[in-house]
């Protein structure tokens, strides 16, 4: 390499399987206009969040293209007087947040380019359609006889996939479906080892997968030619859905499910495991099973989108299985995506979860257990079975297969490029594995959070009800205290009349209590005793006093009568 040259990388870096969560932070009036500022996160990575700001027209407009789904979304109704008063904002804020959450947790809705590009302008505001068409130009110039009739909009979920009619001079009768699809980000493989891998699927043959009429590669994605199937795939037979309806309409809510019967299951799904081994055995990855991939003809399973895995796009279950450490190589995801597919063949609807620990009590047994070892939270967390084991399942070990002598399975890849298909389905895997660790870490940061929100709510509901006991202790205390206090006022006012009363009929004054205490006795103490009065003078009878001893006679009375007085009062 020179040393100017810098390497340019062809894919599409970008997963838009990826998960997307929206929270509406808060509002703000922008030129008398309320908008919303959503906070958006992207997968399990930290650092991919950004904000965007929307207004409720905004949201209106989505709306208007997503009830082609069918789908009853809850979208706050418009108002137009009173709608800048912010108690009505904030009710519709909590509205819009229920109507992005709906959104974005159905995966046929999420994958609409307006609701990428809703959520996600800086990534999903290019002309897709028309970029992909200019490709296709290009890649069928080189071929003779090949022209772009018209596109065909909208028909799958991918959004970097578009699909066109194309018409052949050599094949004029035959009305033939041109698919395009970008290198995705799991493309591992350098542009020589895929024109000689598309060249080997060109000229692939098998009794459980479509041909291929053209497959052509360039160094931003691949051209892949097919028979258009007039009856559609398997999932527009399930739905009932006419095969070039756009994909909202078809699958967003669709108004039948026709579930298969048991046997056919059994049949159908023996028939996938025999292509799913093949492959394997070839050592070409495939990873992107689901009823969309399969089209029946004859009561016979013909399996789509073979060169997806060597283009390097992203399984339509990857946000299911990246949840499960377990499944973390090709075969698993291949039977993971099996899992799936039964269970939508069985009931007429696809799985909207990665595990399933309940079945109706209908279901047979053999194919409940089919189900169970592959879906279940139990089989997810210890490892999933092999496509042997299944293949040696009573449910599927009991169909015989019927092929014809010149129906062959042929498949020629050169050594080195499996070896080169072996490296890219080791780093795809790697990936995968570091992706995983990311969700379990997200996982328990989450778990940590809200077991440390759940202690903090604890504590504050224990120091609110200590709050709460304490009131009311203090409460009922100065109840008491009240009731005490008038209990004293009474009382004293109770003495205070009746001693009062007491003093008056004594006629002399309440002596002061000696102890301090503030109860007065209800009657004073009797008075003490008079001292005995000294005695009389000896007067003899036959001597009258004179006078004088007559005047000293009355002055010692007095003298008498005076301490007796004082005795008594004092």
């Amino acid at each position: 390499m020179a040393i100017f040259e810098q390497e340019r990388t062809k894919k599409v870096l970008l997963d838009d399987t990826e998960t997307l969560s929206c929270v509406i932070e808060n509002w703000r009036t922008i030129d008398g206009h309320t908008e919303y500022i959503i906070r958006v996160h992207r997968g399990p990575f930290s650092q991919k969040t950004w904000r965007i700001y929307k207004r409720y027209n905004d949201f209106l407009a989505l709306h208007s293209y997503l009830q082609t789904s069918g789908l009853p979304l809850p979208l706050p109704p418009k108002k137009i007087i009173g709608n800048r008063d912010p108690e009505f904002i904030s009710e519709r804020q909590q509205g819009l947040q229920k109507y992005l959450n709906s959104v974005l947790m159905n995966p046929i809705l999420v994958s609409s380019l307006p609701a990428k590009s809703f959520v996600d302008p800086a990534n999903y505001c290019q002309p897709f359609s028309e970029i992909a068409l200019q490709h296709v130009s290009l890649a069928l110039r080189g071929e003779v006889g090949w022209e772009v009739v018209g596109p065909l909009s909208e028909i799958g979920w991918r959004l970097r996939k578009h699909f066109y009619q194309v018409r052949c001079k050599t094949l004029p009768k035959d009305e033939l479906i041109a698919s395009w699809t970008d290198f995705g980000p799991d493309k591992y493989l350098n542009d020589k080892d895929i024109h000689v891998v598309f060249k080997c699927i060109n000229q692939m043959q098998h009794p459980y997968i479509y041909p291929i009429e053209l497959c052509l590669c360039t160094d931003i994605g691949g051209l892949v030619v097919r028979n258009s199937s007039i009856n559609g795939s398997l999932r527009d037979n399930i739905c009932g859905a006419k095969p070039r309806m756009s994909f909202l309409k078809k699958y967003g809510n669709p108004k039948g499910h026709k579930p298969l019967n048991s046997s056919q299951v059994a049949l159908y799904g023996r028939q996938i495991l025999e292509a799913l081994k093949f492959l394997k055995d070839k050592g070409l990855y495939y990873g992107h099973l689901h009823t969309g991939n399969i089209i029946i003809e004859n009561d016979r399973v013909k399996l789509l989108d073979i060169e997806n895995g060597v283009l390097g796009v992203p399984s339509f279950y990857r946000p299911y299985f990246i949840q499960h450490k377990r499944i973390c190589n090709q075969e698993a995801i291949d039977i993971y995506c099996f899992g799936h597919t039964i269970y939508e063949m069985t009931f007429g609807a696809p799985l909207q979860e990665s595990t399933m620990d309940s079945l109706p009590s209908d279901c047979p047994a053999n194919l409940r257990s089919v189900l169970e070892s592959i879906l279940s939270s139990e089989s997810c967390k210890n490892g999933l079975p092999t496509i042997d084991n299944l293949l040696h399942h009573p449910f599927f070990s009991a169909i015989v297969l019927s092929l014809q002598q010149n129906e062959k399975a042929q498949l020629k890849i050169p050594t080195s490029t499996k070896d080169q298909l072996k490296a890219a389905q080791t780093q795809l895997e790697e990936r995968l594995r570091e992706e995983q660790k990311l969700v379990r870490s997200q996982k328990r940061l989450v778990r940590v959070q809200e077991l440390m929100s759940s202690e903090e709510e604890k504590k504050k509901q224990r120091h609110k009800k200590k709050q709460e006991q304490r009131a009311k202790e203090h409460q009922q205390h100065s109840k008491e205290k009240q009731s005490e206090h008038k209990e004293g006022v009474n009382g004293e006012a109770g003495d205070s009349a009746t001693s009062t009363s007491t003093a008056t009929s004594v006629g002399t004054a309440t002596p002061p209590s000696i102890s301090g205490s503030s109860t007065i006795p209800s009657s004073p103490p009797p008075p003490p005793p008079a001292p005995p009065l000294a005695p009389p003078l000896q007067m003899s009878e036959n001597v009258l006093p004179d006078s004088k001893d007559r005047s000293a006679l009355l002055v010692g009375d007095h003298c008498i009568l005076k301490v007796k007085s004082h005795t008594v009062f004092s």
